[in-house]
């Protein structure tokens, strides 16, 4: 008997096409149309290649597989930038009682397509603002496993992350706050004003300063094509950036992405040249009172790394969890998980 099960790749839809095909699913900014261009364009330097797709039952959307292979130390492995990739996701309407047969599949075309290109390994990871209609342990059947040990980076130090209710009053989450982050955010008001970046108050100069801050403090790790995508982001609702500003000069920013009422703390850097001002306090405080004006519901705030006997904890990675812990978030499993392709 025929299979009724198809594959398309993501490369076929139309972003209206997709934007469509979104709403039957629970899912994050890291499923959009945008982000799965996104990944290319900031790991451009691994030659890295979008494999997604997503799988078909007769002519119903059964599961968004994001995929990209790219070449890290001169061998191939799916990931973006050493990072793992969003895990995938099924239709909401599928209950956990029939994932089984449509799991199993997926499994088996990402080790067909790992297998063909003579991938070393595959590594997924678990959002926090997503309510899976499985297990992550399912992949255990099929030869990943966590605690992911090299690179030896911040995030797979963790399997929790921080992730803040927002249907509260303002008055409420600011109590909830470690009282040493609410002396330094009250600090700062005080001297500082807030620039808001997001599609109601664009301007091309206003961009242009933030990236020539961004390249003050983080050199030129990010492309002028990427920067591109990031203003598109904003002027499509997907993000928005919060700039410290002191005396006319920026100090600061944090970037969040936003889709579906629920927002992601993405990125952040500031100077450490004025001792008056906590830019990062400060920044994510007014990107809280900004998400809950405007009615979002989930807030990720990032990961908890704790001390263990399976790696070294620095103390910047130290000091960043405490920073993240004193928000008043819950702590929500992330999970990454990998599979080794020993054959290869």
């Amino acid at each position: 008997m025929k299979s009724k099960f198809r594959i398309k790749r993501f490369a076929r839809y139309t972003e209206v096409d997709w934007d469509k095909l979104l709403l039957n699913f629970d899912s994050t900014i890291n499923y959009t149309f945008w982000f799965l261009n996104y990944v290319g364009v900031l790991n451009h330097s691994s030659d890295i290649k979008n494999f997604t797709f997503v799988l078909y039952e007769s002519d119903e959307p059964i599961a968004i597989v994001p995929l990209y292979l790219e070449k890290i130390n001169c061998k191939l492995q799916i990931s973006m930038g050493q990072e793992p990739v969003f895990a995938p996701i099924f239709n909401s309407s599928i209950s956990s009682l029939n994932i089984s047969k449509y799991f199993e599949y997926v499994i088996n075309q990402i080790d067909k397509v790992a297998v063909n290109n003579n991938c070393i390994l595959a590594r997924f990871s678990f959002s926090p603002l997503i309510n899976y209609n499985y297990l992550s342990n399912e992949y255990s059947k099929y030869g990943y496993y966590e605690n992911i040990s090299y690179p030896d980076w911040y995030i797979y130090k963790s399997n929790k992350c921080f992730v803040l209710n927002l249907d509260n009053l303002k008055e409420n989450i600011f109590n909830n706050i470690r009282k040493g982050h609410r002396s330094n955010i009250k600090q700062t008001q005080k001297i500082a004003n807030l620039v808001i970046l997001d599609k109601k108050s664009y301007t091309q100069d206003l961009f242009d300063r933030y990236i020539r801050l961004y390249y003050q403090i983080k050199g030129k790790k990010r492309s002028i094509d990427a920067f591109k995508l990031d203003a598109l982001a904003i002027n499509s609702d997907l993000q928005f950036i919060l700039i410290c500003e002191l005396d006319n000069e920026f100090l600061g920013a944090i970037a969040f992405h936003t889709y579906n009422s629920k927002a992601r703390y993405n990125s952040s850097f500031q100077l450490y040249n004025n001792q008056r001002a906590y830019p990062n306090h400060f920044l994510l405080w007014s990107g809280i009172e900004y998400l809950v004006n405007k009615g979002y519901e989930l807030l990720e705030i990032g990961e908890q790394v704790n001390e263990s006997n399976e790696y070294m904890v620095s103390l910047k990675e130290k000091n960043l969890s405490h920073f993240k812990a004193g928000w008043g978030g819950d702590l929500i499993s992330n999970k990454k998980v990998q599979k080794e392709f020993k054959d290869v």
